[in-house]
Parts: C-alpha cells; sequence; structure tokens
C-alpha cells in the first residue's frame, strides 16, 4: 500500500528576528501566528557549491518564509521592501546594490554605466595580469606605482602651473637625444666649446 505524505506548506510574512552569519540562516517571527519565533531558516542563495555567493538579511528586516504545516521547518526566501524600508531606486534599468556603511555598486542598462562608490579602499588581486582597455585613463589623485614602470607610446608631463613638472631621484639613463626648450642636448654637448686657459678655444667633449 503507497504510503500518504503530507506536503502542506505556508507562505508567511514575518520580520527577522536573529541572524547566523556561519549557518547563513535567520530565525523569523510571524505576527498572523501570535508572533511566534522560527527554528533556524536557511536563507535562499544564487549559489552553494563552486559557484556560491553569500548575502544575509538584517535584523528587523521584513522576510518571505516557506514553513512545512507544522510551522517548524522551512526556508527563507529573501526580504522585501515595505512601508518602513523602501526601494532605493526608482528605475527598471538600475541594478544597484547598497551597503549600511555607504558603499554602492551600480550599473545603468540604459547607457552602460557601472559605478562604484566607497568610503573605504579597494583592492584588485590577480594571481596573473590585470587589463585594462579603453581610449582614455583618468586618475584625478596621487598615483604610486611600486614596481617597475614600462610604457611603449610616449609619454608628456605638465605641472600645470603647480611646480616641477617631474622630478627623478637617481640615474636617468636615455637612449637618444633630450631636447630642451626644443634644443637638442645631444647637438649642443658635441658642439660646446669655450676659451682655453692659454687662449683660443677649447676642443669639443669627447662622449
Amino acid at each position: 500500500m503507497q504510503q500518504d505524505y503530507d506536503f502542506g506548506a505556508t507562505l508567511q510574512f514575518g520580520t527577522v528576528s536573529a541572524v547566523d552569519d556561519t549557518r547563513h540562516a535567520v530565525r523569523v517571527k510571524l505576527p498572523a501566528l501570535e508572533d511566534m519565533e522560527t527554528d533556524w531558516l536557511p536563507v535562499l542563495t544564487l549559489g552553494a557549491g563552486g559557484n556560491r555567493f553569500y548575502a544575509l538579511p538584517d535584523a528587523g528586516e521584513l522576510a518571505v518564509c516557506l514553513l512545512d504545516a507544522r510551522g517548524e521547518g522551512g526556508v527563507c526566501l529573501g526580504v522585501i521592501y515595505n512601508d518602513a524600508d523602501r526601494a532605493s531606486e526608482s528605475d527598471r534599468n538600475i541594478w544597484c546594490k547598497k551597503f549600511a556603511n555607504g558603499t554602492v555598486i551600480r550599473h545603468d542598462r540604459s547607457n552602460g554605466q557601472v559605478m562604484v562608490d566607497t568610503p573605504g579602499d579597494v583592492l584588485v588581486k590577480a594571481a596573473k595580469q590585470v587589463k585594462i582597455q579603453t581610449p582614455n585613463t583618468e586618475i584625478t589623485g596621487d598615483t604610486a606605482i611600486l614596481g617597475h614602470l614600462t610604457y611603449s607610446a610616449g609619454m608628456s608631463a605638465s605641472n600645470a602651473g603647480a611646480g616641477v613638472a617631474a622630478s627623478i631621484s637617481g640615474t636617468a639613463e636615455v637612449q637618444g637625444d633630450i631636447l630642451l626648450n626644443g634644443v637638442s642636448l645631444q647637438e649642443f654637448v658635441s658642439n660646446h666649446t669655450h676659451p682655453g686657459d692659454s687662449g683660443g678655444q677649447t676642443g669639443t667633449p669627447q662622449l
């Protein structure tokens, strides 16, 4: 004889009352069930195997839960906006992640713009290469390069009226010529003479 199973389940709304960071789970108080607090419910995630995603709601957020018929087990499907916590955007073209500390990751699919804004540091680590492929790159702050710098398409510098445009501590080795206000340093040095101690002109420098 085939055994009968009770697969009854209910959809419940409640407030997150506790969060377990390690188990990626929450407990929820359910107003419809006299504020009964659920057992620990796993929070639905986008990936939990080879590809993993970690994001937990905060206590006080409005949660949606799927519970078994006895209300003892189930899963937290996620949290939803409500009158107290309204959506941060009002444009369907926007994908946005905002954090409590002020960090924002935002993409506008209407123009392709991606914006990352954070009050802290940004760290990018790669075991091999980091490539930036764009016609123009603009850096507004001071830039420190701690490794060897190689460039292959020329370089120009300007002090914007704020002092010395370039300063080098150490030896600069140049393969080629240097122009000083349009004058060839190599030609100037090669042709340079001055009056000698015993009269007449000195010879040109021996390079």
